[in-house]
């Protein structure tokens, strides 16, 4: 008997072709804005903030010549943007949790309800912001340990060795943990977000829920985390490879405006030609931006239906995708497609027909008006 994870790989390509083909440009491009948020090769925007060090010789109290602050002035300074950077993540984190169940929801159904989603989702999407920052919680408290345990002899003055020694000691303990975040992270967002959809309750009850399959299916689990692995290492690649491609591409015409307008410059063109070539450089980025969010759309799909085809073979009732399955939608074990989906995902619309909601119409619901569902 093979595992569920290999017998979905074909499966899982013909529904996603279902989803997106023929293509409905609305639809990947609402698609494209939401795999931005819970894409897995998205990632996090980096940012390195360099500040000029203190230089020797100045009077009591007063600050850098070039910067006219004082230290307790620069202090504050780097503490504001330290914390405005904190504020961002924690909004972008946000907001990829909840459109884990608007893009969820989207696949099950057909129809991207980004509004409505935000709306509908934003409990549960909290919930699952402060599961993802509670589990991740102690590899950053190990990971700042190790900086703390590496620093504190230097400061000390007996040198770097002891330092060293703890850092190299403590790399095994930091990849394991790494590994068990990065399980349980994952299991999260492609098993227990459709359980926590599908029966409206919170992340610690869609754990419990998924728990004993987990125990009981063990080597199914297990081969499911190594294929995707395998298979997000080939697609993550191909799409780099594209982007890189489209890049190159666009770097032509991108680069040819960039040297027009130095020609029309005159030889020091100041702060202008600078803002001019910066502006440039910004639209090349956002352009480039845009395809890495399409070129994410059929990748994302592809895994997302992947892990739920397999959810739905391991727990045939959550198998939210039952009337996508194609051949006779029992797939390598899954329910039948009887039309009775799980809580509330019946057969009463599949999402494509042209007068459905897509959820930007003015008198539309967009999920305000009664409140989100869900347990405190």
């Amino acid at each position: 008997m093979s595992l569920h994870a290999v017998d979905e790989l074909d499966d899982a390509i013909d529904v996603t072709k279902g989803l997106l083909f023929p293509v409905d440009v609305r639809l990947w491009l609402k698609l494209a804005l939401v795999t931005l948020f819970v894409g897995g090769g998205a990632g996090f925007p980096s940012y390195a903030f360099n500040f000029a060090g203190s230089g020797g010789g100045g009077g009591g109290g007063g600050g850098e010549p070039g910067l006219g602050l004082t230290d307790g002035e620069l202090l504050l300074v780097v503490g504001g943007l330290v914390a405005a950077v904190v504020v961002f993540f924690l909004l972008f984190g946000a907001l990829g949790a909840i459109m884990e169940f608007v893009f969820v929801e989207a696949l099950v159904d057909g129809e991207v309800r980004i509004r409505r989603g935000l709306g509908e989702f934003w409990r549960r999407g909290l919930r699952l912001l402060g599961f993802r920052l509670a589990v991740t919680l102690p590899i950053l408290l190990v990971v700042i340990g190790i900086i703390a345990a590496f620093l504190f002899p230097v400061f000390l003055g007996t040198g770097p060795e002891v330092g060293i020694l703890v850092l190299l000691a403590a790399i095994p303990l930091v990849f394991v943990l790494a590994f068990v975040v990065g399980i349980v992270n994952g299991f999260t967002s492609v098993f227990v977000v459709p359980v926590m959809l599908a029966d409206d309750c919170g992340v610690l009850d869609g754990w419990r829920t998924l728990w004993p399959s987990l125990t009981d299916e063990t080597v199914e689990y297990i081969g499911f985390a190594v294929i995707n692995y395998v298979i997000r290492l080939v697609t993550g690649t191909a799409a780099t490879m594209i982007l890189g491609v489209t890049a190159l591409v666009l770097l032509l015409p991108f680069g040819g405006v960039g040297l027009l307008l130095l020609a029309g410059l005159p030889a020091s063109p100041g702060l202008l030609g600078l803002a001019l070539l910066a502006v440039l450089g910004i639209v090349y980025l956002v352009v480039l931006f845009a395809i890495w969010a399409v070129v994410l759309v059929p990748v994302e799909s592809y895994h997302r239906y992947h892990a739920l085809l397999v959810l739905g073979d391991i727990l045939p009732r959550y198998d939210l995708v039952a009337d996508r399955r194609p051949g006779d939608g029992g797939g390598s074990g899954g329910a039948p497609t009887d039309g009775d989906g799980p809580d509330g995902f019946g057969d009463a619309d599949d999402g494509f027909s042209e007068d459905s909601d897509d959820g930007f119409s003015e008198d539309s619901d967009d999920g305000f008006g009664d409140g989100s569902p869900g347990p405190a």
